[in-house]
């Protein structure tokens, strides 16, 4: 029996000493304690002698990519490498850890299954109205086959965040199907960008993280999520690794950008906050996107930033 196994084996039974999980394990006691000490020098399990304690994956999760920044701050390459293999092996300890989860030790743990778990969980349990969501999607094409109904209330739930940031398979920039579904998410203030290979399906919404049950599975229809602050900042790690190395889409035009709808109606004479609260978005995501916008543009303020938007939309309107 190789380590995992064994750890798998301890957290589903939570035995309390090291003879009691040999006992369990069917395994000679001077192998386990040989797999305990090792498992213990990696933060996996705790305790001293014969004694047992356990560490959920969690924490021990976020120590070990903390520890490993450290020693390999030098290389970035490695980093990536090892927090993509820690983030790979929480899906099924944290199922195992669940199994023999007591009151003393809970952690937040919902699971959810069929060909729409990966879109409900994050309905289910993101924060729909503030912050940022940061989503790898390799396969999207399920939303083609989505009722109108449900691509408008996910529009709607992206127009009341902060940020939304995406990254896709490449093979997407191609199909016009899946480019008509980009630009109404893109309208409601997604951000995307392309990666060849995207390693997994996962987001991270806040101190919210959801991982397919099988890591890199693109489209998975089972999806286990947790609430962890530490965990979730590793994730986020990960994801903005990604985020950096993808490839930006190619510009849409004016009228597909998700601060046209405040520039139109500040071009009347609405102020930003009400324009934010008739378009359904909090005045601090709207300020956001008004940033995004001065970035996108080059300029530093909100007339230059109107004469270059207007510009822009003119010359969308009349390419000639």
């Amino acid at each position: 029996m190789n380590d995992e196994s064994l750890l798998s084996m301890a957290y589903r039974g939570r035995p309390s000493t090291v003879a009691e999980l040999a006992t369990l394990s069917h395994l000679p006691l001077d192998e386990v304690e040989a797999i305990v000490a090792r498992l213990r020098d990696r933060g996996r399990l705790g305790g001293h002698g014969a004694d047992l304690t356990y560490t959920a994956p969690a924490d021990w999760a976020a120590e070990t990519v903390a520890a490993h920044a450290a020693e390999l701050r030098h290389s970035a390459r490695d980093l990536l490498g090892e927090i993509e293999r820690i983030v790979a092996e929480l899906p099924g300890m944290i199922g195992h850890w669940s199994i023999g989860e007591t009151s003393a030790d809970p952690m937040p743990v919902v699971t959810r299954h069929g060909p729409r778990a990966a879109e409900d969980v994050w309905y289910e349990l993101g924060q729909r109205d503030t912050g940022t969501l940061e989503a790898v999607l390799p396969d999207i094409t399920r939303f083609l086959s989505s009722p109108a109904e449900r691509v408008e209330r996910f529009s709607t739930a992206f127009r009341r965040k902060d940020a939304v940031r995406v990254v896709l398979s490449t093979p997407a920039a191609a199909d016009p199907a899946l480019q008509q579904l980009l630009t109404a998410f893109t309208a409601a203030g997604m951000e995307y960008r392309f990666l060849d290979d995207p390693p997994s399906w996962f987001w991270v919404d806040g101190d919210q993280l959801a991982v397919p049950y099988e890591w890199g599975e693109g489209r998975p229809t089972s999806v286990v999520s947790v609430r962890n602050t530490a965990l979730a900042t590793l994730a986020s790690a990960y994801f903005a690794t990604l985020w950096h190395s993808a490839a930006p889409a190619v510009p849409a035009s004016a009228s597909a950008q998700p601060w046209t709808p405040l520039l139109t109606l500040m071009r009347k004479g609405i102020t930003l906050e009400t324009a934010s609260r008739m378009i359904g978005v909090n005045p601090r995501t709207g300020r956001r996107r008004i940033a995004q916008a001065m970035t996108h543009y080059g300029v530093s303020t909100l007339f230059a930033l109107g004469v270059a938007w207007a510009a822009d939309a003119d010359a969308a309107a009349d390419p000639e």
